[in-house]
């Protein structure tokens, strides 16, 4: 497969939907793959509900999920990996992966700061929820941040999404918002579903924002997909390392 320049760009608002479709689809056949999964290994492991090995496989199949929509646009649409814009990390990009992860958190202390000084709330990801009956389903999540969820999801929404959303909108800064915004919303389910659909949401997907609009800003600054995907992965790990002792009463 090859990927030309030259080829039609779509209208920027079909673009915006395809992305919106993208996200969607790569949610949904991540669920049900999860589901399928479970499904699978339960007949042969048990699988109890909040426990460490339901999380990874439900993590590992989302991941997977994700990949197979991303690559099977990428196929649609006859284009190569190179079109991803990944490359071998040089010492420089290494750096702004440390650097990224570092904003990161410094983004999320800064906004925590102005939700509280507002007088908001937000709220848990379902998992981190569930986690307080059983504090080692965390555990799995930690190593499977660096190694499914940030290659995995920077792939679809920084890789393929904001790749094409750059193309059709010729603006870097907008692809970076759209994809920001596409990337928050689709953590709704994982945020809302427990938790309802009310202030505290809305204050929470605009932190995911925040969050996604800085790894697409690193992704698009050192053009190597391999920066935020470190960054996201690192980051992921440590507030679930985090979340874990803090259930355990470490701190």
């Amino acid at each position: 497969m090859s990927y030309s320049t030259d080829r039609a760009s779509p209208s920027p608002v079909a673009t915006v939907a395809v992305a919106a479709g993208l996200a969607l689809a790569g949610l949904f056949v991540g669920l049900l793959l999860g589901v399928i999964s479970i499904s699978l290994v339960s007949a042969v492991v048990p699988l109890p509900a909040n426990s460490p090995e339901r999380n990874a496989v439900a993590l590992i199949a989302q991941g997977a999920g994700l990949v197979a929509v991303a690559g099977l646009y990428m196929d649609r649409h006859d284009l190569s990996w190179s079109y991803l814009r990944i490359s071998k990390p040089t010492l420089r990009d290494l750096g702004f992966a440390v650097i990224a992860t570092v904003v990161l958190f410094g983004a999320l202390a800064v906004a925590s700061l102005v939700i509280e000084q507002l007088g908001l709330t937000t709220t848990e990801h379902s998992v981190a929820q569930s986690a307080e009956e059983n504090p080692a389903a965390l555990l799995p999540l930690i190593p499977l941040s660096i190694l499914i969820t940030g290659p995995t999801e920077e792939l679809l929404f920084r890789g393929v999404i904001q790749t094409r959303l750059r193309e059709a909108l010729d603006s870097d800064g907008g692809a970076v918002v759209v994809a920001a915004a596409v990337f928050s919303l689709v953590h709704v389910p994982a945020y809302g579903l427990t938790s309802g659909f009310g202030t505290a949401l809305l204050t929470t997907l605009a932190v995911l924002f925040l969050l996604g609009g800085l790894l697409g800003a690193a992704y698009e600054y050192t053009g190597n997909l391999l920066v935020p995907i470190i960054a996201h992965g690192v980051y992921n790990a440590i507030v679930f390392g985090s979340s874990y002792l803090e259930a355990i009463g470490a701190f």
